[in-house]
């Protein structure tokens, strides 16, 4: 069986502003990417991938495995709930572990962290929907390298691993040590 955290932990708030348009859209993809990666050295978050690892079965070695196992933990233990009208949050894995709830963007973190801790390589797309507003920023989820081919992991919806949400645009971003490098691809 896999538990949560047996205590409540009070939460660390910070307020960041970040700007309007594209610019604030690529700001808070770099904040998503560096909570990920510290979510991934996050000793209880590695554990817990671990854990789920086990949970599920999953072979040594079996990298499809492992990210099936960890794409469909999160999809059904993390409830998808909308943020605070008119605020952007962004939860830290642990924190959502704790909460059980969070959206696109927390999800995302959460999977990519568990992911990343079990030594899986993960950048994000940023994804458009709207005819309006091509180039706006609406969702975003993390994408999986398994075997040197990249492949979509939304954990919003009840998909298989690799199957990719039709967008009128997306933008893939790499998290590198030197920062979020990001390219648009329109569809």
């Amino acid at each position: 069986m896999i538990r949560f955290l047996p205590r409540f932990v009070v939460p660390r708030i910070r307020v960041i502003r970040v700007p309007e348009g594209d610019r604030g859209t690529l700001v808070t993809a770099g904040i998503i990417a560096r909570l990920m990666k510290e979510g991934a050295r996050d000793f209880y978050v590695r554990q817990k991938a671990i854990e789920v690892l086990r949970c599920y079965g999953v072979r040594p070695k079996d990298r499809l495995g492992e990210a099936c196992a960890l794409l469909d933990f999160v999809r059904r233990r993390i409830r998808y709930t909308r943020d605070i009208f008119g605020v952007e949050l962004l939860h830290t894995p642990r924190r959502l572990l704790e909460v059980g709830a969070g959206d696109c963007d927390d999800v995302s973190i959460l999977l990519g962290a568990m992911l990343l801790s079990v030594g899986h390589p993960v950048r994000l797309v940023l994804a458009g929907y709207r005819p309006a507003k091509p180039h706006r920023y609406t969702h975003i989820y993390p994408e999986v390298n398994v075997w040197g081919r990249w492949l979509a992991a939304d954990p919003t919806l009840p998909h298989p691993l690799g199957w990719e949400p039709r967008v009128l645009w997306k933008s893939v971003c790499e998290l590198g040590k030197e920062g979020l490098k990001c390219w648009r691809k329109t569809r």
